[in-house]
């Protein structure tokens, strides 16, 4: 399974579960052809419009705080090199692909990875019975989130970790930061 190429395992946060719903966050982690970790990414954008309660509720990034950020616009290129081409990992891929995805339709740019995988599929081929969300996954793996808000580069970290429990690989130990591009030198939530 191990691709023999770059992944970029990312996860985002969103004002929602909607197509018209925007990404507030993105974190990335690549690995190299041997699934080791090479780099992040972890960015904050305004999406320009407000987020439902309940996707506050499970990533706690204030509409006034978003506000002050620059939008998706300002970070596509950046976000495009750091993909780069590579194979894009998500757990629950069809979410993270569709809110991220969209993100590039609306500026008219390609999507910046080239192949896919699903780790939440993958561990439910390999783990049939058990179940899939990113929480349990990772507990079966030994490891879990530091707090109860999702943050998207944690949840990226989970899931590249997920995928190298695939592979009969130890965990690797996750390099969490705050946001790189955010405006107002504090921190949401």
């Amino acid at each position: 399974m191990i691709p023999g190429r770059p992944v970029i395992v990312f996860d985002t946060e969103t004002t929602g579960i909607s197509g018209q719903d925007r990404v507030v966050s993105l974190g990335a982690v690549r690995l190299d052809a041997a699934l080791e970790p090479e780099a992040t990414l972890h960015l904050v954008f305004a999406p320009g419009i407000r987020c439902h309660f309940g996707a506050y509720r499970v990533h706690g990034l204030s509409d006034a705080y978003l506000a002050r950020q620059n939008p998706f616009s300002a970070h596509a290129e950046e976000i495009a090199e750091f993909f780069g081409g590579a194979l894009g990992c998500a757990h629950n891929l069809s979410f993270d692909r569709r809110m991220l995805g969209g993100e590039f339709d609306r500026l008219d740019m390609p999507r910046p990875w080239s192949g896919e995988f699903c780790t939440m599929l993958g561990w439910r081929r390999h783990r049939p019975g058990e179940r899939a969300g990113l929480a349990h996954a990772s507990a079966a793996c030994g490891l879990s989130r530091e707090s109860a808000l999702h943050g998207a580069l944690e949840d990226a970290w989970l899931a590249a970790n997920i995928l190298r429990a695939l592979h009969r690989l130890p965990p690797a130990p996750m390099r969490l930061h705050g946001f790189t591009n955010d405006r107002t030198g504090e921190m949401a939530a």
